[in-house]
């Protein structure tokens, strides 16, 4: 059986919490990871624009899981296979 959650967040603010209210639906991170695995994030990170434009994953709910993860003693490592060349590596880190 699988299980989804889904909760409302209408301000980026207040990822962390609706991020930890998502994960806690579904028996919190602790069923999923366990201490000192690498965890691959991988958010939609389609090309380098402003979070506002909302092509990407938002760079605060990235965080959110981020830090979930290293609760649990485990070691976040975020990737993605970008939908086409990104020419200014520099700039999309900066947006994450």
């Amino acid at each position: 059986m699988t299980k989804i959650s889904l909760v409302k967040c209408d301000d980026y603010s207040k990822a962390d919490n609706a991020v930890r209210e998502a994960v806690n639906l579904i028996g919190g991170v602790s069923v999923f990871v366990r201490p000192s695995e690498r965890i691959l994030i991988k958010p939609n990170l389609l090309s380098p624009k402003d979070p506002s434009k909302a092509v990407t994953t938002h760079p605060e709910i990235v965080r959110a899981v981020i830090r979930l993860v290293k609760e649990v003693g485990a070691v976040p490592l975020v990737g993605d296979s970008h939908g086409g060349a990104i020419r200014d590596i520099k700039t999309y880190g900066k947006l994450l």
